[in-house]
């Protein structure tokens, strides 16, 4: 009786894993899987419309937000200016998320604004104009003065004083002068204080419903030179302005030169020493650095005529009341890169911002991609290792001379198979020649079990 056949272990042809198309099958999901983790680490891309809060219409504040708006533009983002009552408002709303970054006055700053927000630049010194009516004030109180000698601010008590609107830098400045001499909580003033500024007050001056008002303002706005011009209206030369600067350090003595407002009209008549808060930009800490970037090259590149100063000590990182923000930092010392100085601003930010992606192809894609070929080499060296592995157990038993005849058929029936599988699976051309030799092997094998079961029968 014939024994019974050893269970056989069948065919693995085809059905190998590991072929080419595997390997670079898993070469392409893992790129996938790299590029895609990398992805969430890709900055937003810079929002198509930001906004700036600036301050009451007709400011030097709403001029510079203009200059900017152009700036934008011309990178294709859309800059809105916002009008405010002045800095008091504009770190408000900057607080609350309405705006994205804004100009404000040195000394304003609300407590905790550095926990949300950043400086950026300072763009210049705003000087404070203190403009009163000449009829407005007792010979008692100027005696044989002129108006182009130096007066302290208490000159003007008693008067109807514009201070500036609420929420506005120039009201916070003045009510900090006058509790430093002490009369900011006199009734009797405070009841004199208006809260009227920019057009309002100046108007209110013109017309002789207040005597004095206070403005802080750049030389060049036009409501300082329609003030400097009018008949009955002089700037008050601050006496104390060096005092203040010291006990104030965001405060900085200047001297407004007699003509250089105006040369041809002489404007102003004489010297006028003024008291100057810095002027500088803020953002909120979570704005694009694309929209911090495009802010402090707006400003080194203004061409902004300073009245007063000596003309070089702006744009700053000096005189913020606020740390400077890191970014700004960086892009203001090292200016732009070298991609934004060669492309358009789109072009350039989309770079900059992918260029994370490159962690993934070089450390992981690349890598794989050099390696796959030596993969897919050991892939088909080792399934044709395997079937070789099979004809090797069959030629073993073919060297034994007692081999049963339903062995025998069983080895014929997994050549067959073998054969089979073989042929039906692709092999890259720098193969076919061991493709071809496994076929004829197992030509050979089929041939040599046939002559034994003919013998066998």
């Amino acid at each position: 009786m014939a024994a019974t056949p050893a269970p056989r272990k069948p065919s693995l042809g085809a059905r190998l894993p590991g072929g080419p198309l595997a390997i670079w099958g898993g070469i392409l999901l893992l790129g996938i899987v790299a590029l895609v983790v990398t992805w969430q680490f890709v900055e937003p891309a810079p929002p198509r419309h930001v906004t700036l809060a600036t301050g009451t219409a007709g400011g030097a504040y709403e001029q510079i937000g203009s200059e900017y708006a152009d700036w934008f533009q011309d990178r294709g983002i859309t800059l809105e200016t916002v009008a405010t009552e002045g800095a008091t408002e504009n770190w408000q709303r900057l607080l609350e998320g309405e705006v994205d970054a804004a100009i404000v006055q040195g000394g304003t700053a609300p407590p905790g604004a550095d926990e949300q927000l950043e400086g950026l630049v300072s763009v210049a010194h705003e000087p404070l104009f203190v403009f009163y009516r000449d009829d407005a004030l007792n010979a008692a109180q100027l005696l044989d003065s002129r108006p182009d000698t130096p007066q302290r601010l208490d000159t003007l008590s008693g008067l109807r004083i514009a201070i500036g609107a609420e929420g506005s830098g120039t009201r916070t400045l003045v009510l900090t002068l006058l509790e430093e001499l002490g009369l900011a909580g006199s009734e009797a003033l405070e009841t004199d204080l208006l809260p009227l500024g920019g057009a309002a007050a100046s108007q209110a001056l013109l017309d002789g419903e207040v005597g004095a008002a206070a403005f802080v303002m750049s030389p060049n706005a036009p409501l300082v030179q329609e003030l400097l011009s009018a008949p009955g209206i002089s700037a008050l030369s601050q006496s104390q302005a060096l005092s203040f600067s010291q006990r104030l350090p965001y405060l900085a003595p200047v001297t407004l030169f007699e003509g250089v407002v105006d040369p041809r009209r002489n404007l102003p008549p004489h010297d006028v020493l003024m008291l100057a808060p810095a002027t500088y930009l803020v953002s909120r800490k979570d704005t694009h650095r694309a929209v911090v970037q495009l802010l402090v090259e707006a400003e080194q590149r203004s061409q902004r005529v300073h009245l007063v100063g000596n003309g070089n000590e702006f744009p700053s990182l000096e005189q913020m009341d606020i740390p400077v923000s890191e970014e700004a930092r960086y892009f203001f010392q090292r200016g732009p890169g070298f991609l934004h100085r060669h492309l358009p601003f789109w072009a350039a930010s989309l770079v900059d911002r992918t260029a994370i992606l490159i962690i993934p192809l070089l450390t992981i894609i690349i890598p794989l991609v050099r390696i796959a070929p030596a993969a897919v080499t050991w892939s088909m060296r080792r399934r044709i290792f395997r079937w070789y592995r099979q004809l090797r157990v069959i030629d073993e038993e073919l060297g034994r001379h007692d081999v049963p005849v339903a062995r025998l058929e069983s080895d014929l029936e997994q050549l067959e198979k073998l054969d089979h599988d073989v042929s039906e699976t692709e092999v890259p051309l720098s193969y076919m020649e061991e493709f071809y030799n496994l076929r004829l092997h197992i030509a050979y094998m089929r041939q040599r079990v046939r002559e034994r079961l003919d013998r066998a029968n």
